[in-house]
Formats: C-alpha cells, sequence, structure tokens
C-alpha cells in the first residue's frame, strides 16, 4: 500500500480553488484539502495511509493528531515544522511500502526523495483527486477553453476533411 504524504500548507496556496477558501478562514481550507484527500483516498484502492501535516497551529492545538475519514491530520510541535515532520513520517513508514509526498517546495521534495520517497506536484495531485465528482455531475469546464456541441464538431470535422482531400 502506498502512504500518500502532503505538506498541508503548501498545497493549500498551490491550487486557487484551495487558496480561495482562505478568504473564509485558514480551517475552511484546511478542511477542504482534507475532504479532498478522503475522497481521493475512498475513490483508490492502493492508498493505505493518508497524513496532511500542517504547521502547529498557534491555538493551543500544535501537535494534535487526528483521524478523518480514513486521513491523519498532523499539527507540529514548535520549533519543529511540517518540513521535518515529512521526513519523520517517511521514515517511519519505511519497509511498508513507497511512499509518495505532495509538495511544491524544493526542499521538502529534495530531502524525500533524498529519503527514498516519490515526488508528485501540489498541481498533480489535485489533478488526480480532482477527478472526484459527485455521481451525475460533469467536472466544471475550462472556462478558458470553448467546446462545440456536437452538430458543430461535426460540421467542423467534415470541413477539415474537405480541406485534407483538397490538398
Amino acid at each position: 500500500m502506498i502512504t500518500l504524504i502532503l505538506d498541508g500548507y503548501n498545497v493549500i496556496y498551490a491550487i486557487p480553488s484551495l487558496a480561495k477558501e482562505l478568504d473564509r478562514s485558514l480551517e475552511a481550507a484546511r478542511t477542504a484539502l482534507i475532504r479532498l484527500c478522503e475522497a481521493y483516498r475512498a475513490r483508490r484502492g492502493d492508498l493505505g495511509q493518508v497524513y496532511v501535516v500542517f504547521d502547529g497551529r498557534g491555538d493551543g492545538e500544535a501537535g494534535a493528531h487526528g483521524r478523518q475519514g480514513g486521513v491523519t491530520v498532523v499539527f507540529t510541535h514548535k520549533p519543529e515544522e511540517a518540513d521535518q515532520r515529512i521526513l519523520r513520517v517517511i521514515e517511519a513508514e519505511r519497509g511498508r511500502g513507497p511512499c509518495v509526498v505532495v509538495s511544491n517546495d524544493n526542499e521538502v521534495a529534495n530531502n524525500a526523495r533524498a529519503f527514498g520517497a516519490r515526488i508528485v506536484s501540489a498541481q498533480e495531485f489535485y489533478r488526480a483527486a480532482g477527478q472526484v465528482t459527485t455521481p451525475g455531475r460533469q467536472p466544471p469546464a475550462d472556462p478558458g477553453k470553448a467546446t462545440p456541441s456536437a452538430r458543430d464538431a461535426q460540421r467542423i470535422t467534415e470541413e477539415y476533411r474537405k480541406h485534407l482531400e483538397g490538398r
């Protein structure tokens, strides 16, 4: 089974839809990330442990651990930072299967790689995890990309075929 470890705040700030949750609150952004991880883990059959590691909160909950929907949420104690805890998790999981670390932080990526983990960018993770949709709903279309109707697509294909035949 794969152990998935996310650099929590790094992922939140790297993904626009998660960063947008910061307008509501930091807790809303953390919750959105954790829910995304829960859905992703539920969809995949090869994920064992999923950890989301955050730098400790200043509100007395530093060092708190919690498990939500198969996702272990970790807040570090000062002076330990999330980067250091991620490496400790990799060490603790060594021998149990592959570890994948999700982070865009070069230092985290380089250190995790040195510990034998595979690195996935926040965007790569989000693309994979974002494929989780509510049954019956399609993922939102890319607003920068026009999608032709089936009739228009057929017309364009026919025009292109004629163009190629005329060469």
